[in-house]
């Protein structure tokens, strides 16, 4: 028997029982892990196959996690880790030859042949070929640059390149974002094809889960509730919305969920940006030059 996990391996207690049973080991119960995989989920989801899990959540109209059924592409669909500590993607993909029947788990994929659905299936072999959303790295002309887990400040990304006004943090979480995010300075307006989700910092309030950008707290009055949020980071004006997580997901302690009342506030204008722009200032301390022989003019004839 070869031991192997993916990503973020948990000794949970289930595994502690399993090397216990080998009868080769003695386990220490104390130091079992938290397995978040599942948890509450319910014997439908610990019992049964993962297709059915996905068919019976579609049916439902609910969310089909910890499993997805988004199929990886460019740009990617972002999503958050079951346990909203990662930005993730889904790992379904297309394999060069057909799974066998017993892991051919989709009846319908979007843009997808019927006929060529046998070849879908999650990436990972030892996880029977179930989608799943995992975290991911990002690589720039093939060097490794940093991973999606939120709770490390080293994947802070750099201004230029902070597209979604994110802080990585061990306060941080995975949010959802409903839209892109749009930067804007001066002249310039972008947003990135790469959104779906994003790192945040959040805290727990008697009032309920706040989410923070750039010192700006935004309260979630309930899980689900669209929040259109807006910030300036480095020079640069943000806006977007993000999607409330459950208050239950990260505090011991929640008030009851409530419907905030429609904010019917107008944009505030954003600083004029264009003003801090390196060229203006070049521009202006050109004109203060120019003006020099003016004004050594001017006091020459005065005093004269």
């Amino acid at each position: 028997m070869t031991g192997s996990h993916t990503q973020n391996r948990v000794f949970s207690r289930i595994t502690l029982a399993l090397m216990e049973d080998t009868g080769w080991y003695r386990a220490n119960y104390s130091m079992a892990q938290k397995l978040d995989w599942g948890r509450g989920k319910g014997c439908d989801f610990a019992m049964k196959s993962c297709k059915f899990w996905i068919d019976q959540q579609i049916r439902k109209k609910q969310n089909v996690s910890p499993f997805c059924d988004t199929l990886r592409g460019n740009p990617l669909k972002l999503t958050c880790r079951q346990d909203h500590k990662a930005v993730a993607i889904c790992n379904l993909q297309r394999f060069p030859k057909s799974l066998p029947l017993e892991y051919q788990y989709f009846d319908h994929i979007p843009g997808i042949l019927h006929e060529d659905l046998a070849y879908y299936g999650g990436a990972v072999e030892i996880a029977d070929f179930c989608p799943f959303t995992q975290e991911f790295s990002w690589h720039l002309s093939g060097e490794y640059q940093r991973s999606s887990d939120c709770t490390l400040p080293q994947n802070q990304p750099a201004a230029s390149r902070n597209y979604g006004a994110e802080r990585y943090g061990p306060e941080s979480v995975c949010v959802e974002q409903r839209s892109a995010f749009v930067m804007e300075q001066c002249t310039k307006r972008m947003s990135y094809p790469d959104w779906g989700s994003g790192c945040y910092q959040v805290s727990c309030t008697p009032e309920g889960l706040r989410i923070w950008l750039e010192g700006d707290p935004y309260l979630c009055g309930r899980a689900g509730q669209i929040i259109a949020v807006s910030t300036q980071v480095s020079g640069w004006y943000y806006e977007g919305k993000l999607v409330c997580p459950s208050c239950w997901d990260f505090c011991d302690f929640c008030p009851p969920e409530w419907d905030p009342p429609t904010d019917n506030r107008t944009r505030a204008a954003p600083l004029d940006l264009c003003s801090r722009s390196s060229n203006l200032v070049v521009t202006l301390w050109l004109l203060m030059l120019n003006l020099l022989p003016l004004l050594a003019g001017f006091f020459l004839c005065v005093y004269k």
